[in-house]
């Protein structure tokens, strides 16, 4: 219904909101090829536009194109008017597959001060949280996480949640096996 409306606006008005509530249409459904079609037509209009930029990153990552999708948030990121957590979050994804944990704390203590962090941030937060080995914060983490847990299992993140749950659990019962830092991550499973 939603896609219908937006296409009985006429192609002369369709500016930044237009593209915008079509970005959020084609995030909704499984249509990765034509949602990123649909993105590089929006980004053709606005280059610059943080909002979709963001959106066309997600699409990148669930294609598995890290670099590709790093960059667009990169640049959602400089040319944002204020600043987004979900780009924030995103980036410091990106830090944590890049094995750069000091540039991951920073743009998740930047979408820390915009809000409280949603799913994604706090299983980003937790991530980050195991591979600096501090198991007593990381269990103060997925208790907030398992609060929700019935979010979690609709989410696109069911699979990251499950290996944050064996890896937390087998530090816990086995501490010699996980001493310190690491570098495991458990993005690969993820659906950004």
């Amino acid at each position: 219904m939603a896609k219908g409306q937006l296409e009985q606006i006429r192609e002369s008005a369709r500016g930044i909101e237009y593209w915008r509530l079509l970005s959020l249409y084609w995030l909704s459904i499984d249509h990765i090829e034509q949602a990123l079609l649909i993105h590089k037509e929006a980004l053709i209009e606005f280059p610059d536009d943080d909002f979709l930029l963001n959106n066309y990153g997600v699409l990148l990552g669930q294609k598995e194109h890290w670099k590709e999708a790093c960059e667009s948030f990169k640049k959602a990121y400089q040319n944002g008017v204020s600043k987004r957590q979900s780009v924030s979050v995103n980036l410091s994804r990106c830090a944590i597959r890049q094995n750069d944990v000091n540039l991951a704390k920073i743009y998740l203590k930047q979408a820390k001060e915009i809000d409280d962090l949603p799913l994604i941030g706090l299983m980003t937060e937790l991530n980050l949280v195991l591979i600096q080995g501090n198991k007593d914060k990381a269990r103060l983490i997925f208790n907030n996480i398992q609060a929700n847990e019935k979010n979690v299992r609709k989410s696109g993140y069911f699979d990251e949640y499950n290996c944050l749950s064996r890896h937390l659990t087998a530090r816990e019962i086995d501490p010699t096996l996980y001493p310190s830092a690491s570098n495991f991550t458990c993005l690969n499973n993820s659906r950004y």
